[in-house]
């Protein structure tokens, strides 16, 4: 039977707000100890102090890309009894734009956050992991199909889904499971702001979901703690998506 306990670790990066936040809460209240990495030391912060449960969470201020740093809170983790039970790489980085004028700056920063971050936080974190466990990263369905001005964003995401399968074939035999979640139009600060803006036509991106809401960073906190419990235990490899039926949907509902 799979153990079903709730000590140890589990790391959360881009934890201090919206999913990655959510996703902290969520394994905060069933009493995991919670690290959360993020860029931003006075949110992190914040958000680590808002976390419940009987763990000593960790708010740790680095970079997803920076090795030694995300290393270091790797072996923290692994230190708290029970040891690091789960990875969830989350941080993510949002610049839109045309393809004929995006700069390659732009384009490797994209890359490095989404995919590279992802990649760096996973391979630190199963090497942590002495008795296995399971690494999440966020995908997106913008991985899936296409957004004109997103090429660098979908690329990034496409990649993120390709490393899920790998990772996971290459783990499996080591206790390491690996999935992604893709979700598509999550209601958060930051896609709120966007709206507000007019950035994003919120009646044109509720046409394409089937259940006619956005989804809630609750509901992909959820989907995450299934993925990264043993309650998932036969699951790996595999992306899910979370969007209120959007890939399902072939056309928009008013065509």
């Amino acid at each position: 039977m799979a153990d079903t306990s709730t000590s140890g670790s589990i790391m959360v990066t881009g934890a201090a707000r919206g999913i990655g936040a959510a996703i902290a809460e969520r394994f905060a209240r069933s009493g995991f100890t919670v690290f959360g990495l993020d860029r931003d030391a006075e949110a992190i912060e914040r958000s680590a102090r808002s976390w419940p449960g009987p763990g000593s969470h960790t708010a740790v201020e680095a970079d997803v890309v920076d090795e030694s740093a995300v290393t270091a809170a790797c072996a923290r983790a692994a230190a708290v009894p029970g040891g690091l039970r789960a990875f969830i790489g989350n941080a993510g980085h949002h610049e839109s734009g045309p393809s004929f004028d995006y700069s390659l700056e732009s384009w490797r920063k994209m890359l490095d956050v989404h995919l590279t971050g992802c990649f760096v936080g996973a391979r630190q974190a199963a090497s942590a992991m002495s008795n296995g466990g399971s690494i999440i990263v966020l995908s997106s369905i913008n991985g899936h199909v296409g957004f004109p001005g997103r090429a660098a964003y979908g690329a990034a995401k496409a990649g993120v889904a390709g490393l899920v399968r790998s990772l996971a074939s290459e783990w499996a035999p080591d206790g390491v499971r690996v999935n992604g979640i893709a979700p598509g139009s999550i209601e958060t600060p930051l896609s709120s702001k966007a709206i507000r803006r007019g950035v994003i036509n919120s009646d044109s991106f509720l046409n394409r979901i089937p259940m006619n809401r956005f989804g809630k960073p609750e509901e992909v906190a959820e989907l995450a703690y299934f993925l990264g419990t043993p309650l998932s235990s036969y699951i790996t490899g595999v992306v899910v998506p979370i969007d209120g039926g959007w890939l399902a949907q072939g056309i928009a509902a008013d065509s």
